[in-house]
C-alpha cells in the first residue's frame, strides 16, 4: 500500500480551505474551520500546524490561513477526485447529486489517479462535475477536454 502524505482528515481540511479561499472568496480561519467541522478549535489548531509543518499552508495564530502552491495542488487533486466520482455515480450509476456528493466525499483521498483519470476519459474529459464545478483535469489525464 502506498503511504500518503496527507491524512484523510488533512485532505479535508485542504479541500475546505480552497473552497472556501478559492470558489467563496471568505477569509478562513480556525474558528471558521472549528464550526465546520464540528470540533474544538484546539483540534483545528493541532492539524492546521501539522499542514503548516508539511508545507501545504500558511499559518500563525489569529491570522487568515492560506494555502501554499503545494496545497492548492493538493486540494485540486483532491477536489478532482472528488468531482469526477460525482460524474461516475451520476451518469452511470443514476445516484441524484447530493447523494453522489456524500459517497465521494467517502472516498475521494482513496482512489488511485488511474481510476480518476479512466472516469475522466470515459465521460470525455468532463470540465464541470454535477454540482456545476470546475473538475481541475486540465493536462492531468493526457488529453484534450471537451466543451
Amino acid at each position: 500500500m502506498v503511504k500518503r502524505e496527507l491524512t484523510a482528515v488533512e485532505g479535508k481540511y485542504l479541500t475546505l480551505i480552497y473552497r472556501r479561499y478559492y470558489e467563496e472568496s471568505r477569509v478562513v480561519g480556525t474558528t471558521d474551520l472549528a464550526r465546520s467541522f464540528k470540533v474544538q478549535p484546539a483540534t483545528v489548531t493541532e492539524t492546521v500546524q501539522k499542514l503548516a509543518e508539511k508545507g501545504f499552508l500558511e499559518y500563525s495564530p489569529y491570522r487568515e490561513i492560506r494555502l501554499t502552491e503545494k496545497g492548492v495542488y493538493e486540494a485540486q487533486r483532491l477536489l478532482r477526485n472528488h468531482r469526477l466520482l460525482e460524474v461516475l455515480f451520476v451518469n452511470a450509476l443514476n445516484y441524484e447529486a447530493s447523494k453522489a456528493c456524500e459517497e465521494a466525499a467517502k472516498l475521494e483521498h482513496y482512489v488511485s489517479e488511474t481510476l480518476v483519470n479512466k472516469v475522466c476519459q470515459v465521460f470525455k474529459h468532463p470540465l464541470i462535475c454535477p454540482c456545476q464545478k470546475t473538475t481541475f483535469h486540465a493536462g492531468r489525464c493526457g488529453e484534450k477536454q471537451h466543451v
